[in-house]
């Protein structure tokens, strides 16, 4: 017997109160140690017995395909418990709970053991489904659903000359994908019209079956397996169709059932899983169900983010605290055979087509397919096919039914993205509030809270708040805060790039607010400075050099939009002489004008020019001071100051035109 059944022993079969009993979690998987976590979080003085039926310490099932694939290590399949108060935790591993005793408050586990309960929580997850097909027992033929099965599959991938993979969901597609190496020939049969039915429609389903078709695997489509041929083992199947396919091995991923076999001998109520109420409470308000096992409003999800988010009502309602747990969105953000594919809402096989309105970004060349949902100006749904920095963002905004303004759609017609890049990039600008990591719910003020605190990572992140645990798809995001969180560097020369802000500040308010320069008050005066708005050739000389530095300031703005200026030099260099043309033409037009507006076009004229160069001169303060001022309204400030510079620019070249052919016509 091991130490765990040892020590499981020494506690009483009877105690005087629930609050001398510990919670039991019946699952170590990814949600029921989750429910640990939050327990401790929340109960830290309570204890916690954890029973897990796999000869195996806890592990991230999400990333079993990945591991079966290759693509990530054994380390990166461990998910121990971390956690201040887990000397409260004991963990029960091998051991199978045979029997609940609702009337007694106990378990009886698979050694015989009885273990009472305050609290008792099933998170006993699925199993995979297996058709009834002829010859589906015969040798050759395998499952994918937890460790084991993947253990099994790489040792017998070594020995495979053909493999057929039956189920075009995410696992039939990547253990096709991990069964290839070793010049393996794989296919893949799928019964409906498309691959991953409920998750995309049949553009993206196409797409995503030539990119996999590319990598050597065969799909079929349309056409189911109608037999397992071969005697004892497989040594083929023959579909529907007749058509037959010869194989060694054969791998059934079908779908999953939720496991309540040991719910029902306990008589809870049951339908496709263990039903539950809106605290994830069963029929019985001592016991809970979480995660693929149980069955909310009719809905059992086989995603592992409903699940963690179950996890977090049920251990609130645990210790007290009111908690609703509403339902959740179906959202898959998955990494299919090396693509990243997105899905969320009412998108897919399920599709209504009076449904909303979907407008589709489509780019060939890069493997690029996105679509979005939009009902009654709110975005509903989304599809995505390759990388997609901003789905984190748009599971918020479809999970909270948010508008989508006119033009995000227009700028995701013509970029496919809802926001612009620099708004996408800002992380640290995002309400605190606002969900990061979608696996686990940790909200970017978690993250932040982190880093203050002395995360500085993205292991230290995921270990403080459970950020890109599970699919960790959200680990850019979480690098992006990191990098956000380290003391902001100034720009290049922001010291002379603030000095000339001042000066064009300081010149454009002599335009629209200051005082005209005075005419001189007699000739006799030895030095007559109004000559310079008086005589016809000082007027000419100043009027054209105001003119040839506006070109000049025009033509250095190109120098962020051509490319082919790169050589020419530095960005920074540029834009400090782009400022400082800016400041002459300040000080050119004083003295062409003697800080006098006019009237009438000359007037248009002049406030164009002031407010142009006075919004020039805010965005150069800004990024001037841009690591003082920080986050968002750096961001902001900056971005707009900059396009309404750009914005006021284009009615100065028609004024100037017409004051420069009205001096010279008249």
């Amino acid at each position: 017997m091991s130490q765990a059944a040892s020590l499981a022993e020494t506690i009483p079969v009877a105690a005087t109160g629930d609050d001398d009993l510990p919670i039991v979690i019946v699952g170590n998987g990814p949600i029921g140690m989750r429910l640990a976590h939050e327990l401790l979080d929340r109960l830290p003085g309570r204890r916690v017995v954890i029973y897990g039926d796999e000869q195996h310490e806890p592990y991230n099932r999400v990333q079993l395909s990945a591991w079966l694939a290759g693509d990530v290590d054994w380390d990166s399949l461990n998910q121990p418990l971390r956690h201040d108060a887990a000397n409260r935790v004991e963990q029960r591993i091998g051991y199978r709970i045979a029997e609940i005793d609702r009337t007694a408050k106990h378990v009886v586990d698979s050694s015989g053991h009885v273990q009472p309960y305050a609290r008792l929580v099933l998170s006993t997850g699925s199993s995979p489904f297996v058709p009834n097909i002829p010859g589906i027992d015969r040798d050759g033929v395998y499952t994918f659903r937890d460790l084991d099965d993947a253990q099994r599959l790489m040792a017998r991938r070594v020995r495979s000359h053909r493999t057929v993979v039956l189920g075009g969901g995410l696992l039939g597609i990547e253990a096709a994908r991990g069964m290839q190496p070793g010049n393996t020939g794989v296919s893949v049969i799928e019964h409906a019209d498309r691959l991953l039915g409920r998750q995309l429609d049949e553009a993206a389903s196409e797409q995503l079956k030539e990119e996999i078709e590319t990598l050597g695997i065969d799909v079929v489509i349309g056409d189911g397996v109608a037999e397992v041929l071969g005697e004892p083992r497989v040594a083929g199947v023959r579909l529907r169709s007749g058509r037959e396919i010869a194989c060694d091995t054969l791998i059934v991923a079908t779908g999953i059932r939720s496991n309540i076999a040991l719910a029902r001998e306990a008589q809870l109520a049951f339908g496709r899983g263990i039903q539950v109420d809106d605290r994830m409470r069963t029929s019985d308000p001592d016991i809970y169900a979480i995660g693929e096992c149980a069955e909310h409003r009719g809905n059992v999800y086989g995603l592992v983010a409903p699940g963690l988010e179950q996890a977090g009502v049920a251990a609130a309602d645990i210790a007290g605290i009111d908690s609703h747990y509403p339902g959740s969105v179906a959202a898959s953000r998955l990494k299919v055979v090396g693509t990243q594919v997105f899905s969320m809402g009412p998108v897919g096989a399920g599709e209504d087509p009076f449904y909303g309105r979907a407008h589709v970004y489509r780019d060939e060349a890069n493997g690029i397919y996105r679509k979005i949902l939009v009902h009654r100006n709110r975005l509903v749904g989304a599809i995505g096919i390759g990388d997609w920095d901003e789905t984190v963002r748009l599971q918020t905004m479809i999970g909270e039914t948010r508008l989508i303004w006119p033009w995000q759609v227009l700028r995701f017609l013509r970029t496919g993205r809802i926001w612009s890049l620099e708004d996408t990039r800002d992380i640290a600008a995002w309400p605190a509030s606002s969900t990061v990591c979608q696996c686990t719910g940790v909200t970017r003020g978690k993250i932040s809270d982190a880093i203050a605190c002395g995360a500085c990572d993205t292991a230290s992140v995921t270990r403080a708040t459970g950020a890109g645990s599970v699919c960790g798809s959200c680990k850019p995001l979480v690098q992006d805060l990191l990098g956000s969180a380290t003391p902001a560097q100034p720009a290049p020369m922001h010291k002379a790039l603030l000095a000339s802000a001042g000066i064009a500040l300081f010149g454009a308010l002599m335009f629209l607010a200051g005082p005209n320069l005075p005419y001189a008050d007699s000739v006799q005066q030895t030095w007559r400075w109004d000559v310079l708005w008086r005589d016809g050739l000082y007027k000419q000389i100043t009027g054209f050099s105001v003119l040839g530095l506006f070109a000049v300031g025009l033509l250095l703005s190109l120098r962020k939009r051509v490319r082919r200026f790169d050589r020419l030099g530095g960005f920074d260099g540029w834009r400090m002489a782009h400022i400082a043309l800016g400041v002459l033409v300040i000080v050119g037009l004083g003295l062409h004008t003697g800080f006098r507006v006019g009237s009438g076009l000359n007037l248009m004229l002049v406030l164009s020019f002031s407010v142009m160069l006075l919004l020039g001169a805010l965005s150069t303060g800004v990024i001037a001071l841009e690591h003082r001022i920080g986050g968002a309204l750096a961001t902001r400030l900056r971005r707009q100051s900059v396009w309404l510079h750009i914005l006021l620019f284009w009615p100065v070249p028609a004024l100037l035109g017409w004051h420069v052919l009205k001096t010279y016509w008249y």
